[in-house]
């Protein structure tokens, strides 16, 4: 089961604990109110949410498996640091996954699919426009798309991962200025070869556009400001 699919499960029942203080958790590292490299452990976050240091541990275990924290013994927990090295392997992890999926949405995709991601690429907000969370929900869901346009779950959950990672990078960039790009037309013309069912064009657009965003970012991280908050 998809990450996507996992979240549309758990919405159809009611969280457990331990899913609920992982989700808080999970947000506020992936939008940095938790900064990178700072300290937790089990105490600090039971005292938090009210709730016995048991919830509090599963929920670390967790993240420590996500790789949204790193765990010390002896000293309890770390929100992982961002690096500049760690930011150019998810790219790259990402444009593998993401080119080969678009590759093979060409073979797949079915008119309804095609239509969902029109629908996505013409309805996203342009930089500076509506709530940080929303745009990058709303990014996320496009490229989610065409991995599910591919018909391949395992690639769409892979990617998942590397997009939820990036997301937190999203917002360190966002904090330092960095007001992002306005990718509705390349995700058009991502469309457009997926509809021409043009593997060459379709997986061209991608790479281009996943360069683009990785340079945009990682200018903003090294120019100097909020090095604090990287390991570099």
């Amino acid at each position: 089961m998809t990450r996507t699919a996992t979240r549309t499960a758990k919405s159809t029942r009611a969280l457990s604990l331990t899913e609920q203080v992982c989700e808080a958790l999970r947000t506020d590292i992936l939008t940095c109110r938790l900064r990178p490299g700072e300290d937790l452990n089990e105490a600090q976050i039971a005292d938090r949410f009210g709730i016995s240091k048991t919830p509090a541990r599963e929920a670390l275990a967790q993240l420590r498996q996500e790789g949204l924290v790193r765990s010390f013994q002896r000293r309890g927990y770390q929100v992982a640091p961002v690096t500049l090295a760690d930011m150019d392997q998810i790219f790259e992890v990402r444009m593998v996954l993401e080119a080969g999926a678009a590759e093979r949405a060409c073979l797949r995709v079915t008119p309804e699919k095609i239509e969902r991601l029109r629908l996505i690429a013409s309805d996203e907000p342009q930089p500076g426009e509506g709530p940080l969370g929303d745009r990058f929900r709303r990014n996320r869901e496009f490229h989610l798309a065409i991995a599910e346009a591919a018909g391949n779950a395992r690639l769409t959950e892979h990617l998942s991962r590397q997009l939820y990672a990036l997301e937190r990078i999203f917002y360190l960039g966002a904090q330092l200025g960095q007001t992002g790009q306005d990718t509705r037309v390349t995700h058009a013309e991502i469309v457009e070869a997926i509809a021409r069912r043009d593997p060459v064009a379709a997986r061209a657009v991608v790479t281009r556009h996943n360069e683009e965003t990785r340079q945009g970012l990682f200018q903003s991280l090294a120019a100097g400001l909020g090095l604090e908050m990287l390991a570099l």
